[in-house]
């Protein structure tokens, strides 16, 4: 098996980005090698004008996904990661960051403690003791998720300019 075999079936089937060094590991190749070979797979896809891409997520990261011009007419086929509901609360901790969980129930009902519960299960915020609350942030894991920078105000002025195009 080649390893760029290897690294292309590692991308196809993750959910998740996958790092570097685990496609390093996998290959047995240097992490250089492994980024070499990863911007040839990109240049193969591109060269073939295939409906998928190999994109960089937070650095050193690659995921594997559907072009961006299909997102459109695939979308009603993806599973979201979360609820509508869920999302709204994300979103809305994503904008306030950092904000107590207090304050986002106060925004968003009791319902939202249960979204709190789920969205750090699920490793997309983070809480951390704040006296009688907690101090909510969005984690890494959603920034590379959602496609968003994983500088906090950065992500704040992308979702801020999402929703104008809206």
């Amino acid at each position: 098996m080649h390893a760029k075999q290897v690294i292309e079936a590692a991308l196809f089937v993750s959910s998740d980005p996958v790092s570097v060094d685990k496609l390093a590991e996998l290959t047995g190749k240097t992490p250089d090698e492994v980024r070499a070979l990863i911007e040839e797979l990109r240049r193969d896809y591109a060269a073939r004008d295939s409906a998928l891409e190999i994109r960089s997520i937070g650095g050193d990261y690659y995921l594997m996904q559907a072009r961006e011009a299909l997102s459109g007419l695939l979308i009603e086929l993806v599973k979201p990661a979360v609820a509508q509901e869920v999302l709204k609360t994300l979103s809305l901790i994503a904008l306030r960051q950092p904000v107590t969980q207090a304050e986002v129930v106060k925004a968003r009902g009791s319902a939202a403690y249960a979204h709190v519960k789920e969205l750090v299960a699920k490793g997309f915020v983070s809480a951390s003791p704040a006296g009688r609350t907690k101090m909510l942030t969005t984690t890494e894991k959603f920034s590379d998720y959602f496609g968003f920078s994983r500088d906090i105000a950065e992500v704040k002025k992308q979702i801020g300019e999402l929703l104008m195009r809206r």
